[in-house]
C-alpha cells in the first residue's frame, strides 16, 4: 500500500471516530464551506470544485496556499455579515488545527461527479494530451485521490478551465514539474482537457 493511500485512510478513519464520538454536526467553519462547495463538499455550481473525497494532504495544502496568498482568491458572500469576502480571508481565519480538521472532514466524504454534457470529440483530444503530459501525476485519468493531486475526473468543466488557465498564466502556484506542461497548453488544449476529465469517473 502506498504511503499516501495509507495516510488518507488513517486520516479519514480518525475523523470518523471523532465525529461519532462527538455525536454532533461539524463546526460552523466547516459547515460554512457549503456556501460555495455544496453540502459535504459536493458542488452544485460549476465555478466551484467538488472537494469531497480529495486527500486530506491535498486539501490541507490548498487551504494553506490560500492563507499564504499563493492562489487567486475568488470572491464569495459572507452569509453572516451579508458582505463580500474571498477565499484567502476565509482561510486566514482558520487555526492550524481547524485547517487539519476541515481537510479531514472533506476527505472522508464521497466524491460525486458533476452532471454535465461532454463533447466526445474534444474529450478524445483531451485524453491524448492527458496521456502524454498529465498521467504521470494524475493517474487513471485524474481519478485517484491517493495521488494527492486533487480529483480531476468528474470535476466541473468551468472550474477546470479556469484553474488550468491560471496555471498557464502563472497566476497560481504549481509544482515545478507542472510548469512546462501547463505553459505549453493552448486555450483549445485546456478546453479539451476539461472535456476529458469531465467524462471520467473518480475511483
Amino acid at each position: 500500500m502506498r504511503t499516501s493511500e495509507l495516510r488518507t485512510i488513517l486520516l479519514a478513519a480518525s475523523f470518523a471516530v471523532f465525529a461519532t464520538a462527538a455525536g454532533a454536526a461539524p463546526p460552523a467553519y466547516i459547515q460554512s464551506c457549503a456556501d460555495c462547495h455544496g453540502n459535504n463538499g459536493i458542488s452544485a455550481d460549476g465555478k466551484f470544485p467538488t472537494i469531497a473525497g480529495m486527500s486530506a494532504f491535498y486539501l490541507e495544502g490548498q487551504i494553506e496556499a490560500y492563507q499564504k496568498g499563493q492562489r487567486p482568491c475568488p470572491k464569495t458572500s459572507d452569509p453572516v455579515k451579508k458582505a463580500e469576502t474571498d477565499m484567502c480571508d476565509i482561510a486566514k481565519k482558520l487555526t492550524p488545527d481547524q485547517v487539519k480538521e476541515t481537510a479531514e472532514f472533506f476527505a472522508a466524504q464521497k466524491f460525486v461527479a458533476a452532471q454535465q454534457p461532454v463533447d466526445a470529440t474534444l474529450a478524445a483530444k483531451g485524453k491524448s494530451i492527458h496521456d502524454a503530459h498529465c498521467e504521470i501525476c494524475h493517474s487513471d485519468g485524474g481519478s485517484q485521490a491517493i495521488d494527492d493531486a486533487g480529483i480531476l475526473a468528474g470535476q466541473w468543466k468551468p472550474y477546470l478551465v479556469t484553474t488550468l488557465a491560471e496555471y498557464h498564466d502563472g497566476k497560481r502556484i504549481e509544482p515545478e514539474k507542472m510548469k512546462p506542461q501547463t505553459k505549453a497548453l493552448s486555450a483549445d488544449d485546456i478546453k479539451a482537457l476539461a472535456e476529458f476529465y469531465a467524462g471520467e469517473e473518480s475511483k
